[in-house]
């Protein structure tokens, strides 16, 4: 049974509240809204949008039933997949709506959180914020559409200098802004505990990060939605405040989904990418379980992906010759990923484990969708084949 809590407050600072809120748990539906345009009608466009997923949920909650009944790769992206088309529909709407009232200017941000099936699959737009409070400490799921958060990304600004900037309310994406609109879109599996937090910056910007997780934390949602919102109105209240802390149901798979976590913070392509950007990679990680004796590819057949184990072990042989076993964390392909190769040997389960499997054609695609991270990736993929390629170079010529 989810357990969650929802509050808006207009601020200290504000006559009327441009903030609109969706706590719909029957679906497993929270949307935060922030309108954007005082008199262009912001609030026009928060209530526009949240009418969309309002309208939208019993879609989105057969989605997500369909991906608990089959918890794979294909029915989890079709979940986001689903998501970011409502994305879609709330800026054609929130736009047309802007240009047949002489209302032009008024859009909104956008924090989607849709649970169910023991994930959480998110969409972004703006700089309201989602947050994953585990194991006490919050981590913050999105990253700010916003220009100092550009500027401090580039290296042109601190982030101190950033929270006194004028400019620090422009926010680069907005639903209603253009018909279209680019979402960051995200799903994570939920461990026993998790909870997660969607707001408008009304909360992000007076309550540090530090203060936020300390309250995030306690026991009850519903003490904890209070006392956030009392911690913003603390803070001097410059602006309307939303807050829903949702508890969602943990997925079974407890054990599997902390081990691809796990691989998903350490293998070489993610190191240091925040959380989550990793968790907008993850959607085109396939997992692959395997049994004793099965074989995952096969000597002299074309391939173009990389393995990762995640649970479990494999055996690397060639031509009947056993050359290595490879366990959780490590790797095999990775050149797969910029051309289709022969294999060289054939991999075969030691164990019960699962891989996840990153596919030369998702990631490309990715790479187009998100061109920002996915040269980040690329240039993570370059650096690695160039390690490789100078020990293969040094072991060729006798070099120690």
């Amino acid at each position: 049974m989810i357990q969650f809590a929802a509050q808006t407050h207009p601020g200290r600072r504000r006559k009327s509240n441009e903030d609109a809120l969706l706590a719909d748990d029957a679906h497993g539906l929270f949307v935060v809204a922030d309108g954007v345009g005082g008199r262009a009608a912001g609030e026009v466009a928060s209530a526009l949008t949240i009418e969309t997923f309002q309208q939208a949920a019993p879609r989105l909650a057969s989605a997500v039933q369909a991906y608990s009944d089959n918890p794979e790769w294909g029915s989890r992206n079709r979940v986001l997949e689903l998501l970011d088309a409502v994305c879609q529909e709330a800026s054609a709407r929130v736009y047309e709506e802007a240009e047949h009232s002489s209302r032009r200017g008024m859009t909104t941000t956008l924090v989607v959180a849709l649970v169910g099936g023991g994930a959480a699959f998110l969409a972004h737009v703006g700089d309201s914020r989602a947050y994953l409070v585990r194991d006490g400490l919050i981590r913050q799921l999105t990253e700010d559409h916003s220009m100092v958060n550009d500027l401090v990304r580039s290296g042109q600004m601190t982030w101190e200098e950033a929270r006194r900037s004028r400019y620090r309310s422009v926010i680069t994406r907005a639903i209603g802004l253009y018909p279209n609109v680019q979402a960051d879109l995200m799903s994570i599996e939920i461990l026993p505990g998790d909870r997660i937090l969607i707001n408008s910056d009304g909360l992000s910007d007076p309550v540090p990060s530090d203060k936020i997780e300390e309250i995030a934390c306690q026991n009850d949602v519903q003490t904890a939605a209070l006392d956030l919102v009392d911690a913003a109105l603390d803070g001097g209240g410059p602006d309307n405040i939303s807050v829903v802390l949702v508890e969602p149901e943990a997925t079974p798979q407890t054990e599997a989904a902390r081990a691809r976590a796990q691989v998903m913070q350490e293998l070489f392509l993610f190191q240091g990418l925040p959380f989550h950007a990793r968790l907008r990679v993850s959607r085109i990680c396939r997992d692959v379980r395997f049994t004793p004796g099965q074989v995952l590819v096969s000597e002299g057949d074309r391939g173009d992906a990389m393995y990762v184990i995640a649970q479990g072990a494999v055996a690397v042989t060639h031509n009947n010759v056993e050359l290595a076993r490879l366990g959780a964390g490590e790797h095999f392909g990775e050149l797969g990923l910029l051309e289709e190769q022969t294999r060289s040997a054939t991999v075969k389960g030691t164990s019960f484990g699962s891989a996840l499997v990153i596919d030369r054609t998702d990631l490309r695609e990715f790479c187009t969708r998100e061109p920002a991270l996915g040269n980040a990736l690329l240039w993570r993929l370059l650096h690695t084949l160039g390690h490789r390629l100078r020990v293969a170079n040094d072991l060729a010529t006798g070099v120690d």
